[in-house]
């Protein structure tokens, strides 16, 4: 298997993801206080637990493929991009979130670094994707351009090629044949889309 493979599920889910109204609403600056709030309380929680599983999925790695530096990314700086009031606090773990975060965690907790990666991709590359997608459509003056320059950046984006390169010499090096690859990266793709769906407040 290759990443050849897995293209055709990224390009159908991004132009989904694409589409809906929080996500344009970044591009635009038309987000109402609400939907900001409910965004970014189900963000900052769900980033808590992905930097977690993230390390877990840096442990599974051979040591030649380890990044040495997960946590370099704060993305509090793009919550804060957002201008969310001080009541996202007070705002509940949405079931959308919860039931992403146990798809992350059963196939971290496999133990199979591939299988480990391909849950974890769709997350920092559908951000990196949106990011660029954004600045291409022009992002206007009322538009949150904080949050879009935060995953537009070179550091950012950085983290997005080590992850597809350490991919392709995971699927070089071992590939279990009980193991459903294809359907772990949808999944967490289709996790994505209703993750920006449920932004929609």
């Amino acid at each position: 298997m290759t990443r050849e493979e897995l293209m055709p599920i990224r390009d159908e889910m991004m132009a989904a993801i694409m589409q809906e109204p929080f996500v344009q609403g970044i591009r635009t600056g038309v987000l109402s206080q609400t939907s900001r709030d409910y965004y970014v309380a189900q963000d900052h929680h769900y980033v808590a637990v992905f930097m977690m599983l993230l390390d877990q999925m840096n442990a599974q790695l051979p040591l030649e493929l380890r990044r040495h530096a997960m946590s370099e990314s704060d993305e509090s700086d793009a919550h804060l991009g957002l201008a969310p009031s001080d009541h996202y606090h007070q705002i509940a773990v949405g079931a959308h979130n919860a039931n992403y975060l146990n798809h992350l965690r059963d196939t971290v907790a496999q133990g199979d670094p591939l299988a480990s990666m391909l849950a974890l991709l769709p997350c920092t590359e559908s951000y990196g994707l949106i990011a660029q997608r954004l600045q291409q459509q022009g992002v206007a003056s009322t538009g949150f351009d904080v949050w879009v320059d935060y995953y537009a950046n070179q550091a950012y984006q950085s983290i997005i090629d080590w992850s597809w390169r350490t991919v392709d010499q995971l699927f070089a090096q071992t590939q279990s044949a009980t193991t459903d690859y294809v359907r772990i990266y949808e999944t967490s793709y289709h996790h994505e889309l209703a993750f920006w769906q449920a932004a929609n407040q």
